[in-house]
């Protein structure tokens, strides 16, 4: 596209027809050259254009439409600031959050994407429909954040980059206005009852014409208010899908009301006929109240999962040589020294460095029981410190922290779509088609039936584009869906993926980890055969792992003050994770390079080296060896978590086929599987063989879950159904589930399950209700069985059927005691 400017060239505008005054754009299209009076209708000529829209200037023809204006903010936002706070870097693209204000139906949702996908520089966009909020990744390097918010704002909709404070703010605006519209409409439909009532006797008994006359005029007084302010809303998007060439549901519904309006205007004048100016005011007085119970549910549960994710502090204490210094908790750095007073959140992952706290994690396990943490324990971001100053050291940058993960991960979650979503998204985009057709069919089919009666006919037609307006159907899932998102949030369970609630609903064969998962992964050290001289090795290389066993050895090992300063002294030259097995490490001490192995028989019987036999004792053997010679080995032993049990009771009721997976020792996990009451397991599995089981079982068509935390689950969890982690497992673990236990406690599986299966029942009741209403509705409306008034009536309680169905997934899943 080439662009020339150049000053007072007088010339009318390619898309709006104005005269161009100062500025004058040239933009080639093809082979044609379109000259504008502002970026913004070259904007929207050029979105237009794209889509095929050159029939919608042949409508057009020579009316003047009003010149797309472009807010003085949305070049202002092109500061390093903005994008500091409200762009998140990743590889080679970038990513936005923008609340749309006047997303209402899933068609706004359709025309967002449309118009913002197509647009060159934005690699792809999701708009939730319950918060209206879109994330955008795009290229810095050929879209700005100023464009972006032009291209919405150009359509008709209303952008704003998203900040929760001023989200809260903006939606509790929206509702406030909401309110204002309902009042508006309320008082003007009483006003105009009042009169109908004369007019209504009227009909019967006679009335003066004078006297109807004057009736009609203050009605139309009345009415115009509600149909212009209280209707605005509609007004908006039935012009943006003229705009668009495209039919929605505020197109068929602000269609049928002005052809109430408009033949009421008709009858006031011409005195032939009666006039709906009271349906007019009432319709939109019932559907407003509608809209305004659905706004009050999308603002619920915004504000829920805002009160869930957004505990992190602004600001916090960081301790330097320099002394104390507030800093934006987002400047926080791995390593930073940060001093937590009472009563405050600790903003990062991190480790106590005083001697005892107690903290509250109930943001992630829902329970309020403080607990006890010691010198050298881990603090996760989010948890409340309750009685002294806590001193900490930040393992982590504040964006890398679990809270901060678990938020961006929400968000992801939220923005995804599952399939009967699309499905039903596009089922009524296609049925509004359809209705507008009948609504065209059924006008005519009535004038020929009625020998042209024009009024019949129009309360008839107008009926229809009421009556069939698929809201309901819009709202049916995402409802469900965020309903669902935040009840699993609240009991420490992340859904990464939406789609995954269907499967989850339809699961009956569980794989459970043995270690980290049903025990709790807090070895203790039951004999070392090791020589002293070689701990330090064992420690340098063990303090890189994040695995339960290293954790544990590394534990064991750091109360001996020489071995920690003598791995001081050690540098790691390699080092590399053999899953399944243990690891491999190459350290240089003293000018010498020496190897390093550390792991279980197999990674030893692969690597041809010989060990001392073993007598076979309860526990996990960990075996070394320097240089290639073995040197000596450690037993550790785990103990079962305090929730297994209560866990794999209630799992017995959900799910029928439950087997332990685990690459540790026969004797360690039959004694574990015995203990819970587990029939089935499996022992000394490579991860290559836990996916082969996982797989196998699908083969014999069950739906499977896989609950793992380690890299040897990896493969497993890549290979199921349902894949179950929780955040502190590895990081390759975390990117393979579908689910992540933010609060590590078991029951938090069953929860998911019960509150997954409930969530499909009410979705499928959902889109059932939907259904009914409009094969039922429908028909009726086009034999003349219905006014309008009714229709409106019909159609607001569809869509809060719907709403109050999903929100009643909360008390309506069973009850469970969770273990403490």
């Amino acid at each position: 596209m080439n662009k020339t400017t150049s000053q007072n060239i007088k010339t009318e505008c390619d898309h709006c027809g104005n005269p161009i005054q100062l500025v004058r754009i040239e933009s080639k299209f093809e082979s044609d050259t379109k000259v504008f009076c502002c970026e913004g209708c070259e904007t929207v000529y050029s979105i237009i254009h794209s889509l095929g829209g050159s029939y919608y200037y042949q409508l057009k023809g020579n009316t003047k439409l009003s010149p797309v204006e472009m807010e003085e903010n949305d070049t202002e936002i092109e500061n390093e600031l903005v994008y500091q706070k409200f762009v998140r870097v990743s590889g080679e693209f970038s990513e936005v959050s923008v609340q749309i204000t006047n997303i209402h139906c899933s068609a706004c949702v359709w025309i967002n994407e449309k118009v913002l996908n197509e647009e060159e520089g934005i690699l792809s966009a999701q708009i939730n429909f319950a918060s209206g909020r879109a994330r955008i990744r795009f290229d810095q390097s050929k879209i700005k954040i100023s464009k972006i918010l032009s291209l919405i704002r150009a359509i008709g909709y209303k952008p704003v980059l998203f900040s929760p404070t001023e989200g809260n703010l903006e939606k509790s605006k929206q509702l406030k206005t909401l309110l204002l519209r309902i009042g508006v409409a309320g008082f003007c439909f009483g006003n105009i009852m009042i009169l109908s009532v004369a007019l209504y006797s009227g009909y019967f008994t006679g009335i003066d014409l004078n006297l109807k006359r004057m009736f009609h005029y203050a009605s139309w007084v009345f009415a115009t208010p509600a149909y212009l302010y209280s209707g605005f809303p509609f007004l908006s998007g039935f012009l943006t899908s003229i705009r668009r060439r495209t039919l929605s549901m505020d197109f068929l519904l602000f269609l049928g009301i002005s052809m109430a309006y408009f033949y009421s205007v008709y009858v006031t004048l011409t005195d032939r006929g009666e006039v709906y100016f009271d349906s007019v005011a009432m319709i939109y007085f019932f559907i407003l109240i509608g809209k305004y119970f659905e706004e009050k549910a999308r603002v619920f549960a915004s504000d829920k999962l805002e009160s869930i994710l957004c505990k992190l502090p602004e600001t916090s204490v960081r301790i330097s040589e320099n002394g104390d210094t507030t800093i934006p908790s987002t400047e926080i750095k791995l390593g930073d020294h940060i001093k937590v007073a009472p009563g405050k959140r600790i903003p990062v992952d991190a480790i106590l460095l005083s001697d005892v706290t107690y903290v509250d994690e109930s943001f992630l396990t829902g329970e309020s029981v403080p607990i006890r943490k010691q010198k050298g324990d881990s603090i996760l971001a989010g948890s409340l410190s309750i009685d002294n100053p806590a001193l900490i050291l930040a393992n982590s940058d504040y964006h890398a922290s679990t809270l901060s993960s678990l938020k961006l991960r929400l968000e992801e979650a939220l923005h995804l779509k599952p399939k009967i979503q699309i499905v039903t998204e596009r089922i009524a985009s296609y049925f509004i088609s359809v209705v507008f057709l009948l609504a065209f069919v059924c006008f005519g089919v009535w004038m020929l039936v009625t020998a042209g009666d024009l009024e019949q006919s129009l309360v008839t037609t107008i009926s229809v584009l009421i009556v069939a307006c698929p809201c309901a159907l819009g709202i049916s899932v995402p409802t469900a869906l965020v309903t669902n998102h935040i009840l699993n949030a609240e009991k420490g369970v992340l859904l990464k993926n939406p789609s995954v609630v269907e499967t989850l609903a339809k699961a009956n064969s569980i794989f459970l980890d043995k270690t980290g998962t049903l025990t709790e992964g807090k070895f203790l050290v039951r004999l070392v055969t090791v020589a002293e001289e070689f701990l330090p090795f064992v420690y340098r290389i063990e303090k890189e792992i994040n695995h339960p066993l290293a954790k544990s050895l590394v534990k064991y090992l750091s109360p001996f003050r020489s071995v920690k300063e003598t791995a001081n002294e050690m540098e790691l030259l390699e080092l590399q994770n053999v899953p399944g097995q243990g690891v491999k490490g190459k350290i240089q001490w003293f000018n010498n390079a020496h190897s390093v192995l550390i792991g279980n028989a197999t990674l030893f019987k692969n690597e041809n080296i010989t060990t001392d036999s073993f007598p076979e004792m309860e526990g996990s053997l960990i075996q070394v060896a320097i240089n290639g010679k073995f040197v000596g080995t450690f037993l550790l032993a785990d103990e079962v978590r305090p929730d297994a049990g209560s866990f794999v009771t209630l799992l017995k009721q959900m799910i029928p086929k439950i087997s332990i997976l685990s690459g540790d020792r026969f004797s360690a996990v039959k004694n574990i599987a015995h203990s819970l009451g587990i029939q089935q397991f499996y022992s000394d599995l490579s991860p290559e063989e836990k996916a082969n089981i996982v797989q196998d079982s699908q083969n014999k068509g069950n739906v499977v879950i896989m609950v793992g935390d380690g890299i040897n689950d990896s493969l497993s969890l890549a290979s199921a159904n349902v894949s179950i982690s929780h955040t502190e497992a590895e990081d390759m673990s975390l990117e393979r589930s579908d689910i992540v236990l933010t609060s590590g406690n078991l029951n938090g599986i069953v929860h998911s399950l019960l509150s997954a299966k409930k969530t499909r029942e009410v979705i499928l009741q959902n889109i059932i209700i939907s259904f009914c209403y409009n094969s039922i509705m429908l028909p009726l409306a086009m034999f003349g069985l219905m006014l309008p008034v009714i229709c409106a009536v019909f159609m607001a309680c569809s869509s809060l059927t719907v709403l109050l169905n999903s929100l009643s997934i909360r008390i309506r899943i069973p009850k469970w005691k969770p273990s403490i």
